[in-house]
């Protein structure tokens, strides 16, 4: 994948999180500041989204710690395991909000 590939796919995830959160329903304050997208959950939990131009990843983080993920085939897979992003997010988006909270990327 070239960087410009890379920067085009990683637009398209960062918006389509910020799209889900708005469509979600949940309480999730989403900021967006260059490369870094922050969700915060009213009790102060944070998710935060990472372009990491240099390895050609993007990173999701959440105080229980850090994944990595690459596009493959048009899918962002975990560098360890190779689990979706949606669904890393899922369960970010569960330790923020609780055990009932869902979000869906389009």
């Amino acid at each position: 994948m070239t960087e410009t590939e890379f920067l085009e796919a990683s637009e398209a995830l960062m918006q389509a999180v910020e799209d889900a959160v708005d469509a979600c329903g949940l309480d999730l304050d989403c900021d967006r500041s260059g490369n870094v997208l922050t969700l915060e959950g009213d009790n102060g939990e944070q998710i935060v989204i990472n372009r990491h131009t240099p390895t050609g990843q993007m990173w999701l983080a959440t105080r229980k710690g850090g994944l990595h993920f690459e596009n493959k085939d048009g899918r962002w897979l975990n560098t360890r395991d190779g689990t979706t992003f949606e669904s890393a997010l899922s369960e970010a988006v569960r330790f923020v909000c609780g055990p009932q909270a869902s979000i869906t990327l389009k």
